[in-house]
């Protein structure tokens, strides 16, 4: 029998062990992002898909993926279905992605069990549906001194420049940028410019 012939009369067994013994090297390879969390919920494996959507949180809790309050709560619950004998969970979550900006996500997960069938954690795939937009509610009011302030400190101008462009004292572009930062809640001029884009303010 020539391999031809035998690659078209290939079982579902001889499929399933292809797939089982290359299974980590294909999960590598894969540009989904995927996952493994132990029973505590403490990710334990990511593939660089994943570490790329959210950064390289291995061993560090749930928490830290950088989900909204309500989103983690779902997504504890959904862990702890399959903890009582769920076979599958699905859900829709926002999740922060490395540079922080919020994206909306499916993930997909099931139990992973031990020789005696006790679930010892899980595995989980993410598709990414895309960018969260900023709504108006969540774009703080500002100013429209506040809004020059911001669009100069996103063109990297110092305080000196920010100065003389704007015609005022360095204690008063001081001030406005001191305002800026609290209207946004950040504590830092890059902070403040990355919240101000994901907003929609520059």
């Amino acid at each position: 029998m020539s391999s031809l012939e035998k690659s078209l009369h290939v079982s579902e067994a001889d499929l399933l062990a292809a797939l089982s013994a290359d299974i980590v090297q294909l999960l590598e390879a894969m540009r989904v992002p995927a996952y493994i969390v132990d029973r505590q919920r403490r990710l334990r494996w990511q593939n660089a898909a994943s570490i790329e959507l959210v950064g390289d949180l291995r061993g560090r809790l749930d928490s830290s993926v950088g989900l909204d309050p309500k989103d983690l709560a779902r997504a504890r619950q959904a862990f702890a279905r399959k903890l009582n004998g769920a076979a599958h969970t699905q859900l829709e979550v926002t999740v922060a992605r490395r540079d922080g900006t919020p994206v909306r996500t499916s993930v997909s997960s099931v139990p992973l069990k031990d020789a005696d069938g006790v679930m010892i954690g899980c595995f989980g795939l993410v598709q990414i549906l895309g960018e969260v937009e900023p709504t108006a509610e969540s774009a703080p009011s500002l100013s429209p001194r506040e809004r020059e302030t911001l669009t100069l400190l996103a063109a990297g101008l110092s305080t000196v420049q920010m100065a003389e462009q704007m015609g005022i004292s360095k204690e008063t572009v001081r001030n406005h940028v001191k305002r800026v930062l609290r209207s946004l809640g950040a504590r830092s001029r890059i902070e403040a410019v990355a919240k101000g884009r994901r907003a929609g303010l520059i």
